[in-house]
Formats: C-alpha cells, structure tokens, sequence
C-alpha cells in the first residue's frame, strides 16, 4: 500500500510539470496528451495490475510484467531517438549560427 500511495504522488507531480511545461509553451499539446496518457497508464497499472495480464496475453508474451517491461523499454528507446534528432537539429542551427555570426563579424571588421 505504501508504493501505491508513493507512486500516486510521483504521477501528481509529475503530471503537474507536464501540465506546467504546456502552460509555459515548453511542450504543444500533443506532448502533453502523450505523458498524461503515459502518467494514466502507470496509475491505472499500479492500482488494476491484472490489466498488464491482459495486454501481455495480446502481445503474445508470458506475464503481464514482462510486457510492461517490452513496452516500457520500446518506449525509452523511442524517446531517446527523438532526443537524438533534436539535438543533431540544435546542432546544426547553432553551427549554421556561428557561421552567419562569423561572416558579419569578419564584414564589419573589414569596413
């Protein structure tokens, strides 16, 4: 009773910062539908851990553990790659930025 009770907490934080983050325009609305079905799942998982049982027997795996533990490794790995892609793009902004910053730099000094 006592890790429901810390995991219920942990999700009501956790969905106040996602809610916080699209109130302040850091995350659009479909990110904030994503953690808040994310946060929902876990809660729902948490309190009915039966419901695990049922998705695992859909993904043909044995145990409903096991399952959240496939789902759960996909899904950081699919965060991860998007992290990757964004900061390969910041990358390449800022490169294209000191390069314009360069060049107008060097043009000034030349005049």
């Amino acid at each position: 009773m006592i890790f429901k009770i810390f995991i219920l907490i942990f999700i009501i934080f956790a969905a106040s910062r996602t809610y916080l983050r699209f109130k302040d325009k850091s995350i659009n609305i479909a990110s904030l539908s994503l953690w808040i079905l994310i946060w929902l799942t876990v809660l729902l998982l948490v309190f009915d851990p039966k419901i695990s049982d049922i998705a695992a027997s859909l993904l043909g795996i044995n145990g409903g553990v096991n399952a959240m533990f496939f789902i759960a490794i996909i899904l950081l790995f699919y965060l991860v790659f998007r992290l990757y892609v964004k900061m390969d793009t910041i990358d390449k902004h800022l490169t294209d930025l000191s390069i314009e910053t360069s060049k107008e730099l060097h043009k000034k000094n030349k005049l």
